[in-house]
């Protein structure tokens, strides 16, 4: 009875070790424990793991990493982190959580620049929407606020970094000609207000960030709902990650992209 059981032990264990992993790399406090549950509760096929200190990095056990999530390390630590991942799980992406991205330390935003983290992603946004970039983070797609890719654009372009690639190649698209998602096609200012949207901005916000009064903006709003022949601001974050991560290429601007 007692090797009819350890065998069935090793099987689990089998099991989850072939299981891909998502590490959450942070500083524990409610937030964390919080988005760690989510993640557990909507990746089930995914094993999440959780640490507080970056030198479990070198655990021998922790094999497959999928997607390492950062959240509240140290910025004098950045540096020893991202080498650590680049060095013993090349494949996992970089994912990082952030109180503000517009207050985004200048060293870390230089590993954006750099393109050596894949995502960046404000504690203000949804939930759903959070898990959505997670899930596009995992497939192989990016995410970057917007106020963040304005912040970076200047030394960008005098670096040659991410930003001024992802402009170079968008400098061929026609602003007017808008993006395809849905049924429709998506003006310059109906990307600029997705964006925000799926930042989890309120139209009140939207209208004084972008000179606009606040009907203005619900009628924007509605227009994109109809043209991605979605029903709300959940379905439409939803279907524009879920587009990106199909096209696998940028569709417009990355200053708009978020």
């Amino acid at each position: 009875m007692y090797r009819t059981s350890s065998s069935l032990g090793n099987f689990e264990d089998k099991v989850l070790q072939k299981k891909s992993k998502i590490l959450m790399l942070a500083k524990t406090d409610l937030f964390a424990e919080c988005l760690t549950q989510a993640i557990s509760a909507r990746f089930q096929d995914q094993e999440v793991v959780s640490l507080s200190d970056a030198d479990g990095l070198l655990d021998g056990n922790l094999v497959d990493l999928s997607l390492v999530m950062l959240y509240r390390m140290p910025t004098a630590a950045f540096p020893s982190i991202i080498r650590m991942i680049r060095e013993f799980h090349p494949k996992a992406a970089i994912g990082l959580v952030v109180e503000d991205a517009d207050d985004l330390d200048s060293s870390i935003a230089g590993f954006v620049d750099e393109g050596l983290i894949h995502g960046v992603l404000p504690r203000n946004l949804h939930l759903d929407v959070c898990l959505t970039v997670i899930d596009l983070l995992m497939k192989g797609g990016e995410h970057f606020p917007a106020a963040l890719l304005r912040r970076l654009a200047p030394q960008g372009h005098a670096a040659g970094g991410l930003v001024a690639q992802q402009e170079a190649v968008c400098e061929s698209i026609d602003l007017e000609s808008g993006a395809d998602i849905g049924k429709g096609v998506l003006t310059a200012r109906e990307i600029q207000i997705l964006d925000l949207i799926c930042m989890g901005t309120q139209n009140k916000i939207i209208a004084d960030r972008l000179g606009l009064s606040e009907n203005t903006v619900k009628v924007h709003v509605r227009n994109i709902y109809k043209k991605m022949n979605v029903r709300n601001r959940t379905e439409a974050a939803s279907r524009y990650f879920r587009s990106e991560a199909d096209l696998g290429s940028l569709r417009m601007p990355s200053r708009w992209r978020n």
